[in-house]
């Protein structure tokens, strides 16, 4: 499918040339990384749909921008876009980023090239390094239509780097704050001799310390990959990755008396304090992932994709984590978990074009599964307490024996039907899934040997409809209904046992405006939504280890997102959020209309770059942002806030091969977060649940392109 873009060119005749863009497989056009403003993302409807015509709230992330900004993760990379709340609990263990309030701590980033990152039951969630990055899309609302179970927020696809036509040789070199080092290579191109293999080699190494006492983190990635195109229309990309983290950054509860509030008359908890023990706490996790990309077209009208991916995730956690403050003494619990997670997703689709009469039809069919195969060893101690104004390290901590073993082996089975039908300016986008899905648990108590057996099945049914309408000055409102669907953890009670939970579900109807404009680059997005979380599942506080399922959530949203990429060097984006978020049904009858903990109703930022391309500082570049949080509740009682901030941040970058030939390729990128080196609280869900804000941290990148 081909997007057209009119271009207006003044020729002597005094005549309009259309120049026609070809959109590429990931619904990206040609070249759109290198550049501020995307203008396609194929995640949305899994056809090249433009991001303007495509009825829903949808952004992306480039390449250019995230390493304009110095980003470190895919949660950073996301720091100035709508709808996002990245920085919730800073660590560098995970990417959690919840959308539209939605997820929680649990938001992880769960989507690679359109495949889901599928998880274990603890620790065992693969993270992806932003060195391995193409772009990161962002989709906004529920999307189980084309994806399965996902929370009603939306979802975040991290698009990796591929075999391109085209040579890539990159080198980079990154240090900065905390003692922070990082090598990468970026290779890629024909294979020397032929003109139907291309290949990828991207590989990254890292080690830093952090401004928490004793915390240290180190990554190893190696991302080899194959693309085979014996013809035109056919293609075969193979896709590799093996990632090992030996250590990483996950900081633990903090009180928040000492953090949000005063604790009485003592000092606050210091910025730097580890709740932990460098001596015990300890993270490992190894993870491999093989998959393809198939894809043939059919003559004229069909294509045919396949994508696949296995992925075998090993972790294993000790650490120690606070439930309880009294003075200043912190209440500790340790805990060791041992993990091995296989995994396996496939999704095949069908897309075909074709015309009823006035109606141009784009017909997308899909197939997809889901497995989980995860093995969990788990156990928990009472650990030594901690002072938090007078820190002892390094004693004797016994590390719990494991208590349970547990198996746990999830199917998932969806169909789905998407027609996209453009009526003139008029373009419709209709979808409709049914899910399966089977959650078989096996826990057995290692003391008694016994085995407790518990099956989820059930089924759901989800959709789409929406509209937008371009007009001819790129002005295209659209509306929107959507739904989503989640399969609940644990089992309601009966007289007869346990009973499967319906599965939570989210509703959504979204009206907005997109804006392409003519004459430079730029896009435009409004959208006001209103959003409900049914079956909301909560304890059962009259039968332990049950569940009820009462709860309901309803938000009312506002978002404004602009990129903008004008001449002369500039490129601008701002993106504010309005979040009006209630709880309006629950178990807990006191907490029936309070806001859902960590979400602030307000939420902005605004980020500028300028980039000098003549003159006696040709090569030389500026850029500035500013990132607003609002206040959020910190408790489900809404008990006590937790203070808004504002941060600031920076960016200086220079291409020397301005100045000089001899130095084409080597550019310099000079990145500083949170400027003011504010000391803040990101979020808290209870009063011994906060995590303290990132500091500030200052990077600088060299990299060479030859």
């Amino acid at each position: 499918m081909s997007g057209l873009i009119a271009a207006n060119v003044s020729l002597a005749e005094e005549v309009t040339v259309l120049q026609k863009i070809t959109v590429e497989a990931d619904g990206a056009t040609d070249g759109e990384d290198a550049k501020f403003v995307a203008k396609g993302a194929r995640s949305a409807t899994k056809t090249a749909t433009p991001l303007v015509s495509t009825p829903q709230s949808v952004s992306v992330v480039t390449k250019k921008q995230f390493e304009e900004q110095g980003a470190r993760s895919a949660a950073e990379a996301l720091r100035y876009s709508a709808g996002v709340t990245p920085d919730i609990r800073p660590n560098d263990r995970f990417d959690i980023v919840p959308l539209r309030g939605f997820g929680g701590y649990q938001s992880f980033v769960q989507y690679l090239d359109g495949l889901r990152l599928l998880r274990g039951m603890s620790f065992s969630q693969p993270t992806v390094d932003v060195f391995d990055l193409e772009r990161i899309e962002v989709i906004r609302g529920p999307s189980s239509v084309l994806y399965g179970q996902m929370t009603p927020g939306g979802l975040v696809n991290m698009v990796s780097k591929k075999p391109t036509e085209e040579v890539v040789r990159e080198v980079d070199l990154t240090v900065g704050a905390d003692n922070y080092i990082k090598a990468g290579i970026d290779l890629g191109g024909p294979v020397a001799g032929s003109d139907t293999l291309f290949y990828r080699f991207v590989a990254s190494g890292r080690y830093n310390e952090t401004n928490i006492d004793g915390v240290t983190t180190e990554r190893i990635s190696i991302s080899p990959s194959l693309m085979i195109k014996p013809e035109e229309g056919t293609s075969l990309t193979l896709l590799f990755n093996h990632t090992n983290d030996p250590s990483s950054s996950y900081p633990s509860y903090l009180p928040a008396a000492g953090t949000v509030y005063a604790n009485g008359t003592y000092a606050d908890v210091p910025y730097d304090f580890n709740v932990g023990d460098p001596d015990y706490d300890m993270f490992t996790r190894q993870t491999t992932r093989a998959g393809y990309e198939f894809e043939h077209e059919f003559g004229e009208n069909f294509t045919y994709r396949q994508n696949l991916r296995y992925t075998h995730v090993e972790s294993e956690q000790r650490g120690l984590t606070g439930y309880a403050i009294s003075g200043t003494t912190i209440s500790r619990r340790t805990s060791h978990v041992t993990e091995d997670v296989d995994t396996f997703v496939i999704d095949n689709q069908l897309e075909t074009d074709f015309e009823t009469g006035v109606l141009d039809h784009t017909l997308l069919a899909g197939f997809d599964y889901q497995y989980t195969n995860a093995n969990r060893l788990y156990g928990t101690g009472t650990g030594p307490s901690i002072d938090y104004l007078n820190p002892v390290y390094g004693t004797a901590i016994a590390t719990p024996a494991y208590q349970t073993d547990t198996t746990q082996v999830t199917n998932q089975t969806g169909i789905y039907l998407q027609d996209q039908i453009e009526i003139g300016k008029l373009n419709l986008a209709f979808g409709g899934r049914y899910d399966s899905y089977s959650i078989d648990t096996d826990t057995t108590t290692l003391s008694t040997s016994t085995t407790a057996t518990t099956t989820q099945e059930n089924h759901a049914f989800t959709g789409r409809a929406g509209a937008a309408y371009l007009f001819d000055n790129g002005l295209a409102p659209y509306v929107s209904y959507s739904t989503s669907f989640e399969p609940p953890s644990g089992l309601a009670y009966s007289d007869a046992g346990g009973v499967t939970l319906e599965p939570v579900t989210g509703e959504q109807l979204e009206v907005g405006v997109k804006y392409q404009p003519e004459g430079f680059d730029a896009l435009f997005m409004a959208s006001l939504y209103h959003l409900t979380q049914q079956n909301v599942v909560s304890s059962d506080t009259a039968h332990s280890g049950y569940y009820v399922q009462t709860g309901e959530v309803e938000t009312t949203g506002l978002e404004l997102e602009a990129k903008v990429a004008l001449g002369g060097g500039w490129d601008m984006t701002a993106a504010y959020t309005y979040l009006d978020s209630e709880v309006t049904k629950s178990a807990t009858a006191a907490n029936v209309g309070k806001v859902p903990v960590a979400v602030p109703q307000h939420s902005g930022s605004l980020w500028v770059h300028y980039g000098i391309d003549h003159g006696t500082f040709e090569g030389l570049g500026f850029g500035a942002g500013a990132r607003y949080t609002g206040t959020t509740y910190g408790a489900d009682d809404n008990s006590f806030k937790v203070g808004s901030f504002m941060l600031f941040d920076a960016s200086l970058n220079y291409d020397f091969g301005a100045r000089s030939s001899d130095l084409a390729g080597l550019s310099l990128n000079v990145s500083v977060s949170n400027i003011f080196n504010k000391e803040y609280v990101s979020s808290c869900i209870t009063t011994i649940n906060c995590f303290y804000g990132t500091g500030r941290a200052a990077y600088a990148t060299l990299k060479y392109k030859w």
